[in-house]
């Protein structure tokens, strides 16, 4: 049986003399969706960045398709691991399909052109987004979600064993949100690895295969969602109260947050 794409093996992070990710393990297999839930904080941004080599560890190593991290190219990186970033901003005044294409990049030489296997992925990218009726419009003048969906399509083109996913449904309304994930869930059926920091644990728990509780860097819990998430588990990575139920609809957990009694009582006196 072959290796994961995504192997984080004992992973440290250190920036600006804080420790803040701590001893992290995790895979992700072809198939498979990882997600990343904590407080704000917890390392889960940091992480993804030392998975893409966008900061360096100081211990552990991080392999994907078999090879180190530290030791692949941008570019070699970039054919392995594609990126949806948290911000939403576009800048330039390309179009929806030129933005989208940026994410062949990494397989098209210094000075070559696009063929039609670029063509073809921009292409797929654009229908599995729903974006083919804006391929002219300037990302500019977009809506953030639509905006968001642009980022997608981006890190779909790049047709990478990896993808990694930062908060990917935070300036989302319920409706697009469930849409995005709809999507990554098919791309993640097609074959893809995948990793995602998602803040709603009841998108995250009916949505991912995995989930790694984190909290202060560290691995507070890790498993199927039915495990990770529990009224103790959250009570200390969050340090809040929570009552977990099973959704009728969708057979998940289901997280709800309760008052701190001990800060009414605290109030009331």
């Amino acid at each position: 049986m072959s290796d994961p794409p995504l192997v984080v093996d004992d992973v440290s992070v250190t920036l600006g003399g804080r420790e803040v990710v701590s001893n992290v393990s995790l895979t992700a297999d072809r198939g498979e969706l990882v997600g990343l839930i904590g407080p704000n904080g917890a390392g889960k941004t940091t992480l993804l960045r030392a998975i893409r080599g966008g900061v360096p560890t100081t211990a552990g190593e991080i392999a994907v398709t078999g090879q180190s991290v530290s030791s692949l190219s941008a570019r070699a990186i970039g054919r392995r691991v594609a990126t949806v970033p948290q911000e939403t901003e576009l800048s330039f005044g390309f179009s929806v399909e030129q933005a989208v294409a940026m994410g062949r990049h990494a397989h098209i030489g210094r000075f070559g052109t696009p063929d039609e296997t670029d063509r073809e992925a921009v292409a797929d990218a654009l229908a599995r987004t729903s974006l083919e009726s804006l391929v002219d419009r300037p990302v500019t003048d977009l809506s953030g979600g639509e905006r968001q969906r642009v980022l997608l399509a981006r890190a779909l083109a790049q047709a990478t064993p990896v993808l990694l996913l930062d908060e990917p449904t935070a300036s989302l309304d319920i409706n697009h949100a469930i849409r995005t994930l709809e999507t990554i869930r098919s791309v993640v059926d097609d074959g893809t690895a995948a990793v995602a920091a998602i803040h709603d644990l009841d998108l995250a728990a009916r949505y991912c295969d995995r989930l790694i509780l984190l909290a202060d860097g560290d691995v507070v819990a890790a498993g199927d969602p039915d495990t990770v998430l529990t009224s103790e588990t959250l009570a200390d990575a969050f340090d809040a109260t929570a009552v977990v139920s099973q959704d009728a609809v969708t057979d998940t957990p289901r997280v709800t947050a309760l008052p701190d009694e001990s800060a009414s009582t605290s109030d009331e006196a």
